[in-house]
């Protein structure tokens, strides 16, 4: 690869941030909780197992962790009807706009410096992620 594409894109991505450092910041959270607050964001719901497994950690230090985001009331954790067993965990509606929130600031620190730039400057940047999109797709597909 070349080493300037990848200079570049980390430049991006540091500047443009996640959106608002004061909105995380005030989070009292955890690694392990900000990681599966993220992962829910991303996957909208998933198995007590799985993110267990993901975490690569066991089902009782799971449980903590969990325990600890419903008390905060970021998660909510759904029994299975057909097996009670099974339970799935998803953000509630406080977390999902915390989130909202921080991707808000993020649109809008990039809505700023795009507005900065020409037409084709913009038409150039939108060909270009669109085909680093592209890329990465067909990636996922191999």
């Amino acid at each position: 690869m070349n080493q300037q594409i990848w200079t570049l894109f980390n430049q991006v991505v540091h500047s443009a941030g996640v959106g608002d450092i004061h909105a995380w910041v005030k989070l009292d959270l955890t690694m392990s909780q900000m990681k599966i607050l993220m992962i829910l964001n991303f996957k909208d719901e998933a198995m007590v197992s799985s993110l267990a497994e993901m975490m690569h950690t066991s089902l009782p230090n799971m449980t903590g962790i969990l325990d600890r985001l419903e008390a905060q009331h970021l998660v909510e954790r759904v029994p299975n009807k057909q097996d009670r067993r099974v339970i799935t965990v998803r953000l509630t509606p406080q977390a999902k706009e915390i989130f909202q929130t921080l991707n808000q600031a993020g649109y809008d620190k990039i809505s700023r410096v795009v507005g900065t730039m020409t037409e084709p400057e913009q038409k150039m940047v939108e060909l270009g992620l669109q085909t680093l999109l592209t890329a990465m797709n067909r990636e996922k597909n191999v």
